[in-house]
């Protein structure tokens, strides 16, 4: 077997601790910034954690399939993503001068797929998954394989006749994701979640609880809501004034200072989706001292009004800066929990009362009234959307409808589903590690077992071990056919110390280790040792014509 000759340390100081685990225990290998290989025991858990998403996704009817990495730029610029994130993809040109980018998602190529082949709503539900590489060209790729330049994910595409039909394939996929982070083994969360610039009205995320996420979500004991904190909505006590807060808004913006309350300003600019300029305004968002606003829900709130007002269309582009521009008009929006509020001037448009502030730790759970919120910090593993039409409306991916009355072709209601698998491998050495090591969850392990002889020249040992190791394989120990340990224990007889191969064998995360010590043959009984993550191996005395039984009674399938 492949194992690597040194115990590579990371370089970063800030680096995470899973992506110095996985250094280390010779699972990856950087290529360069934000690029890495799978060695062969990252390569295994990568197999496995990819084998329980097909059974799953297969088990609801999906199928898969293999989309192009290079991808044309034609259809991105249909739906106007091609403008809408500038600096985020890998582009190029090919000989001809013609646009290409590396692909970092595959909405518009999937729908162009189906496109060419949907005729009739009686070729509907599709689900169509594949599992491949993407690329972002992040500006500073950090903490391994949690935010690089180059990963892994599973791509699952819904096409449904209809929202109700969709809503259905939203709740099937949901509940094969949740089957999929169970059989994976590590605790997860499902949180409420802002679409982005994805699209679509329904989304959620899945997480794993880690000091070492970016993101922050907000829950509550009481009744379960959680959601990230991008979309929480939480209540605090309204804020009234000692006097009327005056905003005079016409040149420039004046207002009656209070100490209670804080004025943002933004900038914003309009763009068509080939990214010509429609409208340049300003943004100001009054709120709780203090308090952070939420610039996603201002965000969306402007794109709604200007979307009403036919100022800017659907595959529009919406940019909002720090940097106020010169022109009106003005938009400002009041958090719902400031009152006595007077505005005037010209061009100005107001929004709200609305939740317009971040969502913080402490605020009242506006779900069950209750219970104050807390926060944790977690790792995205996982995003579902319910796209709608967005993108099978602009690249012709429509049927008609068996209902003789609805003669007009309608465009298929899409849901996008993905999992970061090569970033689910690094999270889940983040979450599952102790001073000694990974301790992998058996399901995702490289391998479950591994048999480690205390003696390099004891041919013995070295036959008693082959010989447990011919035994584990037996197709007895199977699970739907399908023999548990086949291929998954491993014989550790490098020439080193007994001591070193323990130590590695802890650092790798094998499950259990089945140490052959000079009396096994003897007495007939192997120790085994079962990782326990935070705490001192479990020692077990078996004996070995029990060991196979003792250890298929114990695994996580």
């Amino acid at each position: 077997m492949f194992t690597t000759l040194t115990k590579e340390q990371a370089a970063e100081e800030s680096v995470s601790t899973s992506h110095g685990l996985l250094l280390k225990g010779g699972f990856v290998r950087q290529s360069s910034s934000g690029i890495y290989s799978m060695l062969p025991l990252g390569l295994r858990t990568l197999e496995k954690i990819e084998a329980i998403i097909d059974q799953e996704l297969k088990a609801i009817g999906s199928q898969k399939l293999s989309l192009p990495l290079l991808l044309s730029a034609e259809n991105w610029k249909k739906s106007g993503r091609w403008n809408a994130s500038k600096g985020e993809f890998f582009r190029l040109k090919d000989r001809r001068d013609i646009d290409m980018l590396l692909s970092p998602t595959h909405e518009e190529e999937i729908t162009q797929v189906v496109a060419a082949e949907l005729k009739s709503d009686k070729q509907l539900p599709m689900r169509l998954y594949q599992i491949g590489r993407k690329y972002r060209d992040e500006f500073r790729p950090r903490a391994g394989l949690l935010r690089g330049r180059e990963f892994v994910m599973k791509d699952l595409y819904t096409f449904d006749a209809s929202v109700e039909d969709a809503y259905v394939s939203y709740d099937l996929v949901a509940g094969a994701y949740q089957k999929i982070f169970q059989r994976i083994g590590i605790p997860f969360v499902v949180a409420e979640a802002d679409s982005g610039n994805m699209g679509g009205s329904k989304s959620h995320e899945y997480h794993l609880i880690s000091p070492a996420g970016e993101d922050t979500l907000l829950t509550c004991a009481n009744c379960g809501y959680t959601a990230n904190e991008e979309l929480a909505v939480g209540k605090i006590p309204d804020i009234t004034l000692p006097e009327m807060l005056d905003i005079n808004i016409n040149d420039s913006v004046s207002w009656n200072n209070d100490s209670d309350v804080d004025l943002t300003f933004l900038g914003f600019r309009a763009y068509d989706k080939e990214g010509n300029k429609l409208q340049n305004g300003n943004a100001a968002i009054i709120t709780g001292k203090d308090r952070r606003i939420n610039q996603v829900k201002v965000e969306k709130t402007l794109r709604q009004y200007l979307e009403g007002q036919a100022i800017l269309p659907n595959d529009g582009m919406l940019e909002l800066s720090a940097n106020e521009e010169e022109r009106s008009p003005w938009h400002v929006f009041i958090d719902a929990s400031v009152r006595t509020v007077s505005i005037a001037g010209t061009d100005v448009h107001v929004h709200g009362p609305d939740h317009f502030r971040t969502a913080a730790a402490g605020d009242t759970c506006a779900s069950c009234n209750t219970q104050s919120l807390s926060s944790v910090k977690a790792i995205e593993v996982g995003h579902t959307f319910y796209l709608g039409t967005k993108y099978s409306s602009v690249l012709g991916c429509d049927f008609l409808a068996s209902d003789r009355h609805k003669q007009q072709k309608q465009p298929a209601e899409m849901g996008c589903y993905g999992i970061g698998i090569s970033r689910l491998v690094a999270t889940a050495a983040e979450v599952c590690h102790d001073d000694r090591g990974i301790v992998w969850p058996g399901s995702i392990a490289p391998y479950r077992v591994c048999i480690v002889p205390t003696q390099n020249n004891n041919t013995d040992l070295l036959r008693l071990a082959e010989s447990i190791y011919d035994s584990l394989e037996d197709v007895k120990y199977a699970v739907k056919g399908k023999g548990l340990f086949y291929d998954n224990v491993v014989i550790d007889d490098r020439k080193q110390m007994f001591g070193a191969k323990m130590a590695d064998a802890e650092l790798t995360g094998y499950p259990f280790i089945i140490v052959l010590g000079k009396n096994a043959i003897q007495s007939g009984q192997v120790e085994v040792n079962q990782r326990v993550q935070g705490q001192p191996n479990a020692k077990h005395k078996i004996p070995i014509d029990q060991l196979g039984q003792w250890l298929f009674e114990r695994q996580a399938i």
